[in-house]
């Protein structure tokens, strides 16, 4: 296939992505009209709540549409224009030839632009959104600290990931697609566990949960799901958000739970517990090991296309894809990724699902309690402000979690069983 081939290819896998964006982005615009579903989520809300989470999942709209347009049309039209091209050239040039000089500087400088191209929407939509819709803490100062800090540990990480990547391809030109989801699981696998003894820490204050009924509850319900955990984490989110939540973090015996304080103060505590009872089903069906084997697969699969395509992509001199080892191609192929997470987002949105819903109903069956989990889903509804009409599609394409109305009808089977 020739140059001319292959870039048409890419044009249309360009226009492809800008229309199914647009359809999505309708989607979210129109939301869900079905006058039935409506009646059924006014069981348990009101035209109020409605309105809210309608309001916040609306903020900034047609900025997001346009600006997602914009930075990948910016991106390609540097690719395009030889701008990647030069800065590489500037880097060998600076720093020398070699992975830890060229390659390093030029990943450095590739990551940090593209980082401040992205800081307008990261300062309109997580500072301004939040502070105007009544969730943020902290003024504008505190919440810049907080993001340069997770820019600088953002770009540490990536920055490690793709030097690890190259340096297995160059050590390994034969055997590396089947060496590289290995080695990139692992790396993912020390991340996962390091990260609430190394990172966490430098955002929150970790506390462990106060001896009494709650935690003893708890404790009960960790022991029925076969959770070896003596102690369950606090973190103080008030400190930056209004927001409540609980989440899962580690694999093995280095599994933790970890709870919002706005969680603890904002929900009754057999809320609060049902809550940590969905985090426990997380734990007994080992969600984070089988996410990062799912990760590995796909790093396979990823790993053996690229080998096969590599030559066909390199006809395209300014894709910037000189050396499958070297750190060139790395602006393109950061855009290609743009391009394709798009189109396999609902797999990883039914896989999320899938494993939400089995949480839910492991949290039922710990607790039996039908009645206060749908008043825990109405509350955490409210508090976040969730869309309570989204659009089927958009559920299906990108939803991360089942809509609210859907884990309440859950309960409501579940209790009739």
């Amino acid at each position: 296939m020739n140059a001319e081939k292959v870039e048409k290819l890419f044009w249309l896998l360009v226009i492809a992505w800008c229309v199914l964006r647009i359809v999505l982005m309708s989607s979210q615009f129109f939301g869900n009209t079905d006058p039935a579903l409506r009646e059924s989520v006014l069981r348990y809300f009101s035209d109020a709540d409605i309105s809210a989470g309608r309001e916040y999942a609306m903020y900034g709209f047609w900025f997001r549409a346009v600006y997602g347009f914009l930075l990948i049309g910016t991106l390609i039209a540097m690719l395009r224009y030889g701008l990647f091209e030069s800065l590489w050239l500037r880097s060998g040039a600076v720093a020398g030839p070699g992975l830890l000089r060229q390659d390093l500087h030029f990943i450095l400088t590739s990551l940090l632009l593209i980082q401040l191209m992205s800081l307008p929407s990261s300062i309109y939509l997580g500072y301004w959104r939040e502070a105007e819709s009544g969730f943020s803490n902290i003024g504008f100062a505190g919440w810049l600290l907080r993001y340069f800090k997770s820019v600088l540990l953002g770009l540490g990480l990536q920055t490690v990931a793709i030097l690890i990547l190259l340096a297995v391809i160059r050590w390994f030109p034969q055997k590396w697609p089947i060496l590289v989801p290995g080695v990139m699981g692992a790396f993912s696998l020390a991340v996962t566990l390091l990260a609430p003894i190394l990172i966490t820490p430098l955002f929150y204050n970790q506390t462990l949960l106060e001896d009494g009924k709650f935690k003893a509850d708890i404790l009960g319900m960790a022991e029925q799901a076969g959770m070896e955990v003596d102690e369950v984490y606090v973190i103080d989110e008030s400190r930056y958000s209004k927001h409540t939540n609980a989440y899962f973090t580690g694999v093995g015996r280095h599994r933790r739970i970890v709870l919002y304080d706005n969680l603890i103060k904002s929900h009754t505590p057999d809320e609060a517990a049902l809550i940590f009872a969905h985090e426990a089903g997380h734990w007994k069906y080992s969600h984070v090991a089988w996410g990062l084997s799912i990760g590995v697969l796909a790093m396979l699969l990823i790993a053996l296309t690229y080998r096969a395509v590599f030559p066909i992509l390199a006809e395209v001199s300014w894709f910037g894809l000189k050396d499958i080892s070297g750190a060139s191609g790395l602006p393109f192929l950061m855009v290609l990724f743009m391009l394709l997470q798009l189109f396999v987002a609902p797999v990883e949105s039914q896989i999320s699902q899938f494993m939400e819903r089995q949480a839910d109903r492991v949290a039922l069956e710990l607790t039996g309690l039908r009645d206060v989990f749908i008043s825990a889903q109405v509350r955490l509804s409210r508090d976040n402000r969730s869309d309570l009409l989204p659009s089927p599609l958009r559920v299906f394409w990108l939803y991360s979690h089942p809509p609210a109305i859907e884990r309440i009808r859950m309960a409501e089977e579940f209790n009739s069983r």
